[in-house]
């Protein structure tokens, strides 16, 4: 009997899509004057890392709501105002050093509201955190227009650097991936996806689990509010705009279904969120790097990818079924 392999075609597409945009936007870049590839080059490598780093960030505490097969659509405005009442309160008591843990703190007091209101009040997560993103948007314009543009404090410029930064994203990568892999968070998490009354009849903790997920949802928008001003160096209006965008966007182009359960993995925001931004900055290497024709090669990719994966989750379900009616065959005729 041979050995059923544990690799799924929808695992497997999300690969074959950053492979090919890799490959495609580094042909792309091929430059006759230099006789190099541009994509290739060390500064352009470094910069579409730290490009990536804030949504990977982001993406990687949502991820845990997403595989309960919810959503959140707030943290583009939780990582603004995270990041703006964080530098306020440092600039207004005096302690620079608060701006971190305020700008965490907020950020994860947001994401406990929205698990909250999900868990206990069902209210459908994409409803409220769709109200709460035009609702925040309007509070942190307030502020801005109140407390005008503020820079990140001389003390906290290490942020800045390069090296701190990808050792942070690193640290912070590792953590999540094992907290989303190997611990009951994140297994009870594609639990709930899967299919939340068979999850309750068998323990899971569901209004706990829900509370949890969007509070590192929560706590990692506060944390990309803090690359965030680590990278542009000033907080601004601008800030997390259309950042719940792009994070949904890299969770999906990476394969994971709207539905969450089983199709979640970690490795795939990381494909999702780097061929995002290979695609941006592939065609900034063209000179096509006008706003319309990016969002149209990701808007038009993505539906090609939730396509094919939709197609192929249909299709190891049919075969599943397909399996399992040759097996009660085979047991009634040897029974």
């Amino acid at each position: 009997m041979k050995k059923k392999s544990n690799i799924k075609l929808h695992d497997i597409i999300p690969f074959a899509a950053f492979v090919v945009i890799f490959v495609f936007f580094t042909i792309a870049s091929y430059n006759p004057r230099r006789g190099t590839f541009l994509m290739l080059s060390p500064n352009n490598l470094l910069s579409v890392l730290e490009q990536t780093m804030q949504t990977i960030i982001v993406a990687s505490g949502t991820l845990f709501v997403v595989a309960q097969g919810s959503t959140d659509m707030s943290v583009g405005v939780n990582l603004a105002l995270s990041g703006v009442v964080g530098v306020w309160t440092g600039y207004a008591t005096g302690l620079h050093f608060l701006i971190i843990p305020v700008t965490l703190l907020v950020g994860t007091l947001i994401g406990l509201f929205n698990g909250f209101v999900v868990a206990k009040l069902k209210i459908p997560s994409f409803m409220l955190t769709i109200a709460l993103l035009i609702g925040i948007r309007g509070l942190v314009n307030y502020i801005q227009t109140k407390t005008g543009v503020q820079a990140l404090p001389d003390s906290l410029a290490f942020l800045k650097s390069s090296p701190v930064k990808i050792a942070l994203f690193a640290v912070i990568l590792i953590i999540m991936a094992y907290m989303f892999e190997f611990t009951k968070i994140g297994r009870y998490s594609r639990a709930i996806g899967e299919n939340e009354n068979t999850a309750r009849y068998v323990g899971v903790p569901i209004t706990k689990m829900k509370v949890i997920a969007f509070a590192l949802s929560g706590l990692m928008a506060g944390m990309g509010g803090v690359f965030s001003l680590a990278y542009v160096g000033a907080t601004s209006q601008q800030m997390g705009v259309f950042l719940e965008m792009r994070v949904i966007t890299a969770i999906l182009l990476g394969g994971v279904l709207v539905t969450g359960g089983t199709s979640a993995k970690f490795y795939k925001i990381l494909l999702g969120s780097f061929s995002i931004q290979i695609i941006i900055n592939g065609l900034a290497l063209m000179n096509k790097s006008d706003s319309y024709i990016s969002q149209s090669v990701q808007g038009i990719l993505l539906l090609i990818i939730l396509a094919l994966t939709a197609w192929s989750g249909t299709r190891n379900l049919r075969s599943g079924k397909d399996q399992e009616e040759v097996s009660s065959k085979t047991e009634s005729k040897e029974a």
